[in-house]
C-alpha cells in the first residue's frame, strides 16, 4: 500500500519505475530531475484524483457478498470544466486505478478480500472537451499492478470515461429531459420537477474541478452559478489550484458561497488548500497576468499545485 503522505518519487519507486537506473549511463542528476518533471505533468491528474478516492468513498454504492465482503463498488464522478485531463493517453488514466486500488486497500485495513471489483465512471464535461472523443472503458491488467497487488484476487478494476463538449448546465438539462421522457414512457405517473432535480443531484457521487480559477477576475462570474449547483448537491468536491495566489482567490469565493449556501449546516465552512504532492512540476506563465509590468511580478502557475477536498 502507498502511504497518504507519499511523494511522487515514492509512487514511482512503489510502481517499480526505476528512472535513475534507466538513466544511469547518462550520469546526470539534471536528466533524472527533468524526467520526473515530465512524468509529474502527465500523472498529476490521475494521481491527484486517486489520492482522494477515500474522501468520496462514503458515497460509493456497494454490493456485499454472503461473507460480508464487498463484491462491487461503483463510483461515478463528474470532472467539471475539463480540459487537458480528458486528453491523456489511457496508460496514464490506468494509474488512477492503481492509486485507487492502493487507497481502497488502505481504507479497508489491508484486507485483500475486501476489494473484489471496482468500477469508476468519469464524465468529463466542459466547452473545451474535444468533440471527437468517444466514450471508452479501460481496465487494469496484471502488468499494471505492483508485485504486491498482483497477488490479490481482484477480479476487475475498470474506468469508464465519457466526454461532453458542453457546459455543465447543458448536460444536466439533457439528463433531466432524458429522465423525464423515460419515466413518462414507462409509467402513467408524471415525475415532479422536484423529484427530477433530486435525481440529478444524486446522479454523481462526487465532483472534481482541476485548476478552475474560481476567483480569477476573468472567470469568477462564469463559475458562480455552477458552484451553487455543485454545493447544493451536498456531494464531495475536489478542487485544485494553479498556485498559492490562485488557491487564495478560490478560497475566498468558496467561503463566501458556503456562508450563503442553504446546505452550509452540513458542511464545514473552513476552506484550506494544501500543497499537492502530485502536482505538476512544470511551471508556466499565467497568460492573464501582467507580464512583468512595472511594479508587478510574473505569476507562475503549475497544474494542481494545491488541493482542497470539500466534504
Amino acid at each position: 500500500m502507498l502511504r497518504d503522505e507519499a511523494t511522487l518519487e515514492d509512487y514511482l519507486r512503489w510502481r517499480g519505475w526505476d528512472i535513475e537506473g534507466k538513466l544511469y549511463e547518462f550520469k546526470g542528476d539534471d536528466l533524472v530531475h527533468s524526467a520526473v518533471g515530465l512524468l509529474s505533468h502527465t500523472l498529476t491528474f490521475p494521481l491527484t484524483l486517486g489520492r482522494h478516492v477515500n474522501a468520496i468513498s462514503p458515497s460509493l454504492s456497494q454490493k456485499t457478498g454472503d461473507d460480508g465482503f464487498n463484491r462491487k463498488q461503483h463510483l461515478r464522478l463528474c470532472c467539471v470544466g475539463a480540459r487537458a485531463e480528458c486528453t491523456l493517453p489511457d496508460d496514464y488514466w490506468r494509474e488512477f486505478l492503481v492509486a485507487a486500488m492502493s487507497a481502497n486497500q488502505a481504507h479497508d485495513g489491508g484486507d485483500e478480500r475486501s476489494e473484489q471489483s471496482f468500477h469508476c465512471t468519469i464524465d468529463f464535461i466542459g466547452p473545451d472537451v474535444p468533440s471527437h472523443l468517444k466514450s471508452k472503458t479501460i481496465a487494469l491488467i496484471d502488468n499494471d499492478r505492483c508485485p504486491q497487488q498482483q497477488q490479490q484476487q481482484t477480479k476487475e478494476y475498470e474506468l469508464t470515461m465519457n466526454y461532453h463538449t458542453s457546459f455543465l448546465h447543458e448536460v444536466v438539462l439533457k439528463f433531466l429531459k432524458s429522465s423525464y421522457m423515460t419515466n413518462n414512457s414507462n409509467s402513467d405517473d408524471i415525475q415532479s420537477s422536484s423529484d427530477r432535480t433530486d435525481q440529478i443531484r444524486q446522479f454523481w457521487d462526487g465532483f472534481a474541478l482541476f485548476n478552475p480559477g474560481l476567483g480569477h477576475p476573468n472567470l469568477a462570474k462564469q463559475w458562480k452559478p455552477t458552484l451553487k449547483f455543485l454545493l447544493g448537491t451536498g456531494k464531495p468536491i475536489l478542487f485544485t489550484a494553479h498556485s498559492t495566489i490562485d488557491a487564495e482567490r478560490d478560497r475566498l469565493v468558496l467561503e463566501e458561497l458556503l456562508v450563503d449556501s442553504a446546505d452550509n449546516n452540513s458542511r464545514d465552512g473552513l476552506v484550506e488548500y494544501n500543497v499537492n504532492p502530485y502536482a505538476s512540476r512544470m511551471g508556466f506563465v499565467d497568460p492573464f497576468s501582467s507580464l512583468g509590468s512595472k511594479g508587478t511580478k510574473v505569476h507562475i502557475v503549475t497544474p494542481n499545485h494545491s488541493a482542497f477536498m470539500l466534504q
